[in-house]
């Protein structure tokens, strides 16, 4: 895994949005103490880790409502290498993570929006088993804090074995241990419960060969039954076809007496049919001889009636024609109306231009002095308000010079304040470092006290518990006695760190007062600037007003003369106006008269036309008459032929009709002879006594076989249950079988159980011994590499102490010097980084304290040369690593912000 990138909005000292780029290799973050490198270890700890050493609220940049972190990392998977950003955010529900898609060069939206789901998401792809185990291995092994660094080897044995065991994965042994106790008694209980259920099984299989031996008498019973069924079966079959045969002479008798039935049916229904035929022949030959009389008359008529429509046709377009002639000489007349009337108003038109051409100039000058006058009139009440506004504006000019005099106080009371205050984030690095010293005082008398207790407690003559050399009862008195001396020592500057602590934090809290004035200086200083600006704005309106109040004054006396002369044209110009109306009411009457001309000739015309078509209807009025008299005359023999005609056509159709009834009723009698002798001949042919006798036998036949069938069903479902009960049986055998397996089973599980738990627990400290082994020798290669010393090295302890022997000397990590310390703690850090790294990254705050330039320079060799890691971050105030890593961030703070660059 690599970090590619770190975004911080509103963080702490970071202001806006800040990206931090860091590269793989060995990076330094370097800056002054206060000026923010801590914080981008402590946004990553955050947003990959769910670790924060402090509120969420003190990480939000002071004056900001919410924050947010970005942290982009890249990891090798099995689909290869795969991009992500997590982002988290404070005061806000802004949490998510994204998957950078190289194909279309976009980040995907993973839908992971809450706290919980990105944590969880965090654990799977860190495949760590829940939020606490992420955050310790941020905690305790990757992020280690710079107050934890040193102090976590330097606590008691427990509070080592507290920090190391979970780290190291040895407290698992003992939680084993744990787990393991009710195993066995759960064993012996499942196993009470499985002799119980074989104990149940075995009454239940006894009646088993019972069942078996029912089920066979059953299944013969079965097979004698369906044998008596099938005998049965057969001779019901061949009455059965006897009784058919004998149905079906019946069922032929039934039909041919119903076929004789129908046959005289339809030879009475024929009868009656042919005399109504030749009723209706008679009358359609009646209605054919007074069609052939009035045959003439009706030809007459059908003519003029046709003529007549033809003629009426005629004068309905004669009527529409003289209805025509009539509309156009009523438009006639008034189009000539109106163009008289148009003449006459194209003379008045040419009288008005000229009017209009004389007086154009009296009418300009006249509108000219009235708009004139008009303004200055409207302008007479400006000259009060114009002084009022001069006399407002230089109220207001002298108020802004007012408050601009007393922000500038404001401004050097403030600074002169800050100029004799410490920065409070100078105070709080003085805190912290008296803070952590005052724990690590208070470690060291924690051990020395435990060393105490152990010195009382040794034999003469038993190995000093320090130092390992002889022990008497001189150097046991002088160890104890240089132990006390110490921790009185570290008593008073505990006491004498706490009073100061005390007192840095009145004068951080005073400080901080201070600081929120000064922040607001710039406030004030745009104040000034915004006053000055509004004044020079105040003192242009002004000029402009006084100006403007001087060229109205001397307009307002000419005046009187500009109303003379206005007066002296007012004659002219009402002649002008009532010429231009004119000219504008008749601007249309010249088109209008020509295109009213144009109309007048085209109706003339249209009526000439119409007088030459109705010429030719002469005569269509004494023709018309004509024609209505023979309607007249023709008119009752048209109707008499009319009435008779549909009957008289229908002749020879009735005369077919009566021929084929004749020939009809002739078939049907010869039919219903034949059919009466076969139905004498098949009556003759039909035992009816054997249909009964044998429909009788057939119904107790199978009476017989339904109560053999019924028994048969009893027997089957009788033998089935006996099946299933023998089958339900046998699986009840199989499972006693099967528990007693387990039992045997259960048995041997918890002869295991108690073995391993016996040996389970005693694996932890030889587990502990083997782990602090392989990393302190991994350890002492890297402190001897740092310290370049060839003569010391370093052990860690199975009980997670570090020990530094120098030739003959044992050294314990309490009395080493602070460069020692430094140089230790860093190799086992580093050693135990190479061991539990998956995800191959590690952050070291401030690790050079007390190291001198050339160690300073093989730790960073060392730290190049570990392959576990795909990055190592040094964040140090120290800036002699900018010339020695692979890459350097500075960070700068400048007016509480911090800028970053990159080198």
């Amino acid at each position: 895994m690599k970090i590619t990138e770190v975004a911080l909005e509103d963080i702490k000292s970071y202001e806006g949005r800040t990206v931090v780029p860091i590269e793989g290799g060995v990076t330094a973050i370097l800056g002054e103490n206060g000026a923010g490198k801590s914080t981008i270890q402590e946004a990553i700890g955050l947003a990959l880790f769910d670790s924060l050493p402090f509120d969420k609220k003190d990480f939000v940049r002071e004056g900001a409502s919410s924050g947010t972190v970005e942290v982009t990392f890249e990891q090798k998977t099995q689909q290869g290498t795969e991009r992500f950003k997590v982002r988290r955010s404070i005061n806000r529900s802004n949490d998510g993570v994204h998957r950078y898609d190289p194909e279309t060069d976009e980040w995907i939206d993973l839908d992971i929006d809450s706290v919980g789901e990105v944590v969880r998401w965090l654990c799977n792809r860190f495949d760590v088993e829940d939020d606490e185990e992420l955050g310790s291995l941020w905690k305790s092994c990757i992020g280690v804090p710079q107050t934890r660094f040193l102090s976590d080897f330097a606590g008691t044995w427990k509070e080592r074995q507290n920090t190391f065991d979970p780290l190291l994965n040895v407290d698992a042994y003992e939680e084993s241990w744990e787990t393991l106790k009710d195993v066995p008694e759960a064993i012996e209980s499942r196993q009470q419960d499985l002799r119980r259920d074989i104990d149940t099984l075995t009454g239940e299989v006894q009646g088993l060969p019972d069942e078996r031996a029912e089920a066979e008498s059953l299944a013969d019973d079965v097979e004698e039954i369906e044998a008596g069924i099938e005998r049965k079966t057969g001779e019901l079959s061949e009455k059965e076809e006897e009784y058919e045969e004998l149905e079906a002479v019946e069922a032929e008798i039934d039909r041919l007496e119903q076929e004789v039935d129908s046959l005289e049916g339809d030879i009475d229904s024929t009868k009656d049919n042919l005399g109504t035929a030749k009723e209706e022949l008679a009358a359609a030959e009646e209605a054919q001889e007074k069609c052939e009389a009035n045959r003439e008359g009706y030809r007459l008529y059908k003519e003029a009636r046709e003529r007549q429509d033809e003629l009426e046709d005629q004068e309905t377009e004669r009527d529409a024609l003289v209805e025509d002639r009539d509309e156009q000489k009523d438009t006639i007349q008034a189009i000539e109306f109106e163009v008289k009337q148009l003449e006459e108003e194209l003379e008045e038109l040419e009288a008005a231009r000229e009017t209009l051409e004389a007086r154009e100039e009296e009418k300009e000058r006249y509108e000219e002095l009235n708009d004139r006058i008009e303004s200055l009139k409207n302008r007479e009440g400006d000259v009060e308000a114009l002084e009022q506004e001069i006399e407002q504006l230089a109220e207001e000019i002298e108020s802004k010079e007012n408050e601009i005099e007393s922000v500038e106080e404001t401004i050097a009371e403030i600074e002169d304040e800050w100029e004799a205050t410490t920065d409070p984030e100078v105070l709080s690095d003085e805190i912290n470092d008296r803070d952590a010293r005052r724990k690590t005082l208070a470690s060291e008398r924690e051990r020395l006290e435990e060393q105490l207790d152990r010195l009382r407690d040794t034999d003469v003559d038993a190995p000093c518990p320090t130092c390992d050399r002889p022990l008497n009862e001189k150097h046991r008195s002088e160890a104890i006695e240089q132990r006390e001396t110490r921790i009185e020592e570290i008593e008073t500057e505990r006491e004498e760190l706490a009073e100061e602590i005390d007192t840095l934090r009145e004068q951080r809290e005073a400080a901080r007062e201070i600081k929120q004035r000064v922040d607001k200086l710039p406030v004030h200083r745009d104040k000034i600037e915004s006053l000055e600006g509004e004044i020079e704005d105040l003192c242009a309106e002004k000029k402009g007003n006084e100006a403007e109040l001087t060229d109205l004054e001397d307009d307002l006396s000419g005046l009187p003369d500009l109303e003379a002369e206005r007066d002296d044209l007012e004659e002219a110009y009402d002649e002008y106006q009532t010429a231009e109306f004119r000219v504008n009411e008749h601007t249309d009457v010249p088109d209008e008269l020509e295109a009213k001309r144009a109309e007048l000739e085209e109706k003339q015309s249209a009526l000439a036309e119409i007088e030459d078509e109705l010429e030719q209807f002469e005569g269509l009025d004494e023709e018309l008459s004509k024609v209505k008299e023979t309607l007249e005359e023709t008119e009752s023999a048209y109707q008499t032929y009319i009435k008779h005609e549909q009957q008289a056509s229908q002749v020879e159709e009735r005369q077919e009709r009566v021929e084929d009834l004749e020939s009809e009723l002739a078939d049907l009698e010869t039919n219903l002879e034949g059919t009466e002798a076969e139905l004498e001949e098949t009556k003759a042919s039909f035992d009816e006594e054997r249909f009964e006798t044998v429909e009788s036998e057939i119904d107790e036949l199978k009476g017989e076989i339904q109560r053999a069938k019924g028994t048969l069903d009893q027997k089957k479902e009788n033998l089935q249950e006996a099946r299933e009960e023998i089958k339900r049986l046998d699986t009840k055998l199989e499972e006693r079988q099967e528990k007693l397996q387990r039992v045997k089973e259960l048995k041997a599980d918890q002869q295991f159980a108690d073995w391993v738990r016996e040996n389970v627990r005693g694996a932890g400290p030889k587990m502990r011994e083997i782990i602090t082994n392989r990393i302190g020798s991994r350890a002492n290669e890297l402190f001897r590499s740092i310290r370049g010393a060839s003569a010391e090295t370093l052990e860690w302890t199975s009980d997670y102490e570090i020990v530094v022997h120098d030739a003959d000397v044992r050294k314990s990590f309490s009395t080493l010097s602070g460069g020692e310390k430094m140089a230790a703690a860093l190799a086992v850090r580093l050693a135990i980084l190479e061991q539990l790294a998956s995800v191959g990254i590690a952050f070291l705050d401030e690790p050079t304290a007390n190291l001198d330039r050339q160690k300073k320079r093989n730790l960073v060799t060392q730290l190049k040369q570990l392959d576990s890691f795909e990055q190592l971050t040094v964040i140090s105030h120290d800036q002699t690593f900018d010339s020695m890593t692979d890459c350097t961030i500075t960070i700068e703070k400048d007016r509480q912000t911090s800028e970053v660059s990159v080198n």
